[in-house]
């Protein structure tokens, strides 16, 4: 492969990383996609559900959702295919089969300058785009 196919390929080594790990079949992948969401998580599924919910994994393509009530998961497990159908929409992230609901906040990111940490890291990754 000669040296410019790789240039036009990809552009800088953001874009390498982030097809790395947007295609992979890795554990870091799949903290990638859940990273990914996270960051983006009240642009999916809107300020409501993002108020109560955080993404906190994503296992054998269920992704487990934090929800902050008792109340509130019994409303969204009424919701949970049309949150699912919304994220593929969304997000292009059609591996995704199921939607499990947690009230465990042991894997919600806790503190505030490491959120914001990542979320600049992800935001450098993945440039927004406009639709």
């Amino acid at each position: 492969m000669a040296k410019h196919d790789l240039k036009t390929k990809f552009n800088n080594s953001a874009q390498v990383l982030q097809s790395l790990f947007e295609n992979g079949k890795s554990p870091l992948s799949e903290q990638f996609v859940r990273w990914k969401l996270w960051a983006n998580w009240a642009e999916i599924v809107g300020p409501t559900i993002a108020s109560q919910t955080e993404p906190v994994g994503i296992s054998k393509k269920v992704l487990i959702l934090w929800v902050k009530s008792s109340p509130w998961m019994q409303q969204l497990y009424y919701m949970k295919e049309q949150i699912r159908r919304t994220i593929i929409l969304k997000t292009g992230l059609d591996h995704i089969s199921d939607i499990q609901f947690t009230l465990d906040r042991r894997a919600v990111p806790q503190d505030a300058s490491q959120q914001n940490e990542i979320k600049k890291f992800i935001n450098e990754l993945v440039p927004e785009t406009e639709d």
